[in-house]
C-alpha cells in the first residue's frame, strides 16, 4: 500500500463527515435561530429541511454525473461548489435567503456521497471492500452525533461563522483529495453513457424503501428530544451516548462475511426499533438506552444496505443505484424534523412508535418486493 492509497481512506472519510454533518448542524441551532429570525421554532426547523430535500433530489439529479465523468472530478467539483455555498449561507441577510441558501448548499453536496460510494467499492479489492464500506459508512454516521454536538458547543459563534468554517475545510479536503485521488480512480466508463438501470426491479426497491425508515427513525429521535425541550446537558448527554455504539459500523465487514448484507441489515433494523420503544415512556434511563440501541442499529443497518446495492448493482450503474437508495436515506432524514414538530406535543408514545413501526415494517422487504411478473432478461443481467 503507497501513501496515497494510505490517505484516501482518512480523506475521504474527513469529507463524509463535513458533507453529510451539515444536514444535522442546525438541529441544536434552532431555537437561536428562531429568536434571530423572528420565526417559530417549526419554521426555523427548515434550514435543515430545505438542506435535506435538496440534498436527497440532488441524489437524482446529480448522482449520474460520476457514472459518465468519473468519481474524481465529481467529487472535487462537489467540495469546491459546497464551499461556496456555505459562503452564501453565511451572507444570508433574511430567513428567505437563508433558506434558499441552504437548499443550494444541499443540492451541491450531494453529488458527493455516491461517487465516494462509488469509488470505494471500485478501487478497493473484494477482499478490503467491506472494510472501506464500513469505515465510510461510520463517517456518514458519525457525523450526527458529531455535527450536533459540535453546533451545540459554538451555539455563541452563529451560524454565519460556522459556515465559513465549513467553507475553509471543503477547500483544504478538495486539495488533499486532489493530491491522493490518481487519475485512474476515475470511472471506467468515461462519458459513455451508464448501462440502464432496473429501477422498479423488486431486489433493489426493497433496499431503497428500507433506506427511507433508517434515517427518519434516528433523526426523528434526536430532532423529537430537542422539540421536547429537554435541558441542553441531557441532549448533549443523548447524543454522545449515541457516538460509541457507531463504531459497530467498522465491525459490520466482518459480520457480513459471516451472515451476509441483508440478514446484517435486518440486525440493525430491529435493533433500532427496540432502541426506540426502551425511549417510549420518556424516562432519561429509557432515553440513553434508546440513544445507545438506535445508533448501533442504524450502525448495522446502513453498511448491510450499502453491501447489498454494491453487490447487486453492475459497476456502470453503481453510482445510480446508490443515489437512488441515498436520495430514499435522506429524504427520510429531511422528514423527520418535520416529524418530529407535529408528533412531540403529543408525548413520547407518540413520537416513537411510527418511526419504530417504519423499522419493522422495513425487515420484511429489505430484501426486496414480490415480483409480479418475471424479470425480462436486460434487468436479470443487472443482478
Amino acid at each position: 500500500m503507497n501513501v496515497r492509497e494510505f490517505l484516501l481512506m482518512p480523506i475521504l472519510m474527513a469529507a463524509a463527515l463535513l458533507v453529510v454533518g451539515q444536514l444535522y448542524v442546525t438541529l441544536p441551532l434552532v431555537s437561536d435561530l428562531a429568536d434571530h429570525w423572528q420565526v417559530t421554532p417549526g419554521l426555523a426547523s427548515w434550514t435543515g429541511s430545505s438542506f435535506g430535500f435538496a440534498y436527497a433530489a440532488g441524489f437524482l439529479l446529480l448522482g449520474r454525473l460520476s457514472d459518465r465523468h468519473g468519481r474524481r472530478r465529481i467529487m472535487l467539483a462537489s467540495l469546491c461548489a459546497t464551499a461556496l455555498a456555505s459562503v452564501a449561507v453565511a451572507a444570508a441577510s433574511n430567513f428567505g435567503m437563508l433558506l434558499v441558501a441552504r437548499a443550494l448548499q444541499g443540492l451541491v453536496a450531494s453529488a458527493f456521497p455516491p461517487a465516494a460510494l462509488a469509488l470505494v467499492a471500485e478501487v478497493l479489492s473484494p477482499a478490503r471492500r467491506p472494510w472501506g464500506i464500513s469505515l465510510l459508512s461510520f463517517a456518514f454516521l458519525a457525523a450526527a452525533p458529531l455535527a450536533q454536538f459540535l453546533a451545540a458547543q459554538s451555539a455563541g459563534l452563529g451560524l454565519p461563522t460556522l459556515m465559513l468554517a465549513v467553507a475553509v475545510a471543503s477547500v483544504l479536503l478538495s486539495t488533499g483529495l486532489a493530491m491522493v485521488l490518481p487519475p485512474e480512480a476515475q470511472a471506467p466508463e468515461g462519458n459513455a453513457m451508464p448501462a440502464p438501470l432496473a429501477t422498479q426491479h423488486s431486489k433493489l426497491a426493497g433496499v431503497w424503501l428500507t433506506a427511507l425508515t433508517v434515517l427518519f427513525a434516528f433523526v426523528t429521535f434526536h430532532a423529537g428530544a430537542q422539540a421536547m425541550a429537554m435541558a441542553e446537558t441531557d441532549l448533549q448527554t443523548l447524543r454522545l451516548a449515541g457516538l460509541p455504539p457507531l463504531l459497530l459500523s467498522l465491525a459490520t465487514a466482518s459480520l457480513i462475511r459471516r451472515i451476509g448484507t441483508v440478514a446484517t441489515a435486518r440486525t440493525g433494523l430491529v435493533t433500532a426499533a427496540l432502541g426506540l420503544l426502551a425511549g417510549a415512556l420518556g424516562h432519561f434511563g429509557g432515553l440513553v438506552v434508546a440513544s445507545v440501541l438506535l445508533s448501533a442499529g442504524v450502525a448495522l443497518a446502513i453498511p448491510g444496505l450499502i453491501g447489498t446495492l454494491a453487490s447487486r448493482a453492475v459497476p456502470a450503474s453503481r453510482a445510480r443505484a446508490m443515489s437512488i437508495y441515498s436520495f430514499a436515506l435522506f429524504a427520510g432524514a429531511s422528514l423527520a424534523p418535520l416529524a418530529a414538530h407535529a408528533l412531540a406535543p403529543w408525548g413520547w408514545l407518540a413520537l416513537m412508535l411510527p418511526p419504530a413501526a417504519a423499522l419493522l415494517f422495513a425487515t420484511a422487504v429489505v430484501d426486496g418486493l414480490p415480483q409480479l411478473s418475471r424479470p425480462s432478461s436486460s434487468e436479470a443481467g443487472l443482478l
